[in-house]
C-alpha cells in the first residue's frame, strides 16, 4: 500500500457537493481507502482571478493502485462528474490530482509527481500542511510555505460534507497553529501492535494522559477509533503536540507508563 495526497478543487457548480461525490467515488476504488481530509478552503482563481473562486482541500489516501493506473481512475471520476476537456486554467466542475504518492517519483508526459507546482500554490499547500503537518518531499525534504506565489486563500468553508469525521481534528491544531507538530506516540503495523483495538488502548490511554495535563495534540492521519477499512489496510497513528510541549509531552508520558497500576479491590472482591 502507499500513501498519497490527492489535490481536490472545483470552481463550476455546487462545489462541495461536486467534490463530496467525487472523493466517495475515491474512497470507493479498489484497494483504496480515503483516510483524512483537510478542510476546504475557498481561494482566488488562478491564473484568471476573474473566473469564480475555487473550493480547494487535500485528501490523504492508502492505495494498492500504480500511480499511473490512479491517474486513470482520478480522470474516469472526474469525466463522471462533468468535466471535459478545456484549456489549462479554465473553469471546471472537479479536479483531482496526485500531490504526492509515497516517495515516488515519476516523470512523463503524461504524470508528474510531485506535481510540478506544488510548492507555489497556496490553495494546495494550505490544506496540505494542515492534514498532514510533517509532510515531506520524496527526498525527505520538509514540505514549507516558503515559496507560495498564486493561488490566494480568501477563506476556509469548513469540513467536506460526509467526510467530517475524518476532518483534521482543527480544535486542537488552531491553539498552536503557528507552532510546528513534533511527534511523541505511535502505532500501527510498524508500532507496537497490528490494527485497533490494540493501537486504540495504547493511544487511548496516551491521548487521556495529554488531556489531563492540558496539552494540545493532533492525529496523523486521524483518531484510531475512526478506522475502518475494508481493504485489510494496517495504518500507522501518530499523535503530534506542539514541539515547544514536546519534552514535558514525552515526560508526562514515560511516567505514566511507568506507573503501577492501580486495582480496584471492591471490584475483585465483590
Amino acid at each position: 500500500m502507499e500513501r498519497a495526497h490527492i489535490g481536490l478543487g472545483a470552481n463550476e457548480g455546487d462545489r462541495l457537493e461536486t467534490l463530496s461525490a467525487a472523493l466517495r467515488d475515491v474512497d470507493a476504488l479498489p484497494e483504496t481507502a480515503v483516510i483524512a481530509v483537510s478542510r476546504i478552503y475557498e481561494s482566488e482563481s488562478w491564473p484568471d482571478p476573474d473566473d469564480p473562486p475555487f473550493a480547494n482541500g487535500v485528501a490523504v489516501i492508502d492505495t494498492g493502485l500504480a500511480a499511473d493506473v490512479l491517474l486513470d481512475a482520478l480522470q474516469d471520476i472526474e469525466r463522471t462528474h462533468g468535466r471535459e476537456p478545456a484549456p489549462a486554467g479554465a473553469p471546471r466542475p472537479v479536479d483531482l490530482d496526485i500531490l504526492l504518492m509515497g516517495d515516488e517519483e515519476w516523470e512523463s508526459e503524461r504524470l508528474t509527481i510531485p506535481h510540478p507546482r506544488l510548492l507555489e500554490r497556496d490553495f494546495v499547500i494550505a490544506p496540505l500542511l494542515e492534514v498532514d503537518p510533517l509532510v515531506s518531499q520524496p527526498d525527505g525534504t520538509p514540505i514549507e510555505a516558503d515559496r507560495v506565489r498564486y493561488g490566494r486563500v480568501m477563506r476556509v468553508l469548513g469540513a467536506l460534507p460526509g467526510f467530517e469525521s475524518i476532518t483534521r481534528d482543527i480544535e486542537h491544531a488552531d491553539r498552536h497553529a503557528s507552532d510546528e507538530w513534533v511527534e511523541v506516540a505511535v502505532a500501527g503495523e510498524t508500532g507496537r501492535g497490528e490494527g485497533f483495538p490494540a493501537v486504540g488502548v495504547a493511544l487511548m490511554f496516551e491521548r487521556s494522559v495529554l488531556d489531563g495535563e492540558g496539552i494540545p495534540y493532533v492525529w496523523d492521519p486521524y483518531p484510531p477509533e475512526q478506522f475502518a477499512n475494508p481493504y485489510g489496510i494496517k495504518p500507522l497513528f501518530r499523535l503530534l503536540v506542539p514541539v515547544s510541549l514536546a519534552e514535558k509531552a514525552k515526560y508526562v508520558l514515560a511516567a505514566a507508563a511507568a506507573a503501577p497500576p492501580v486495582f480496584d479491590e471492591d471490584a475483585e472482591t465483590g
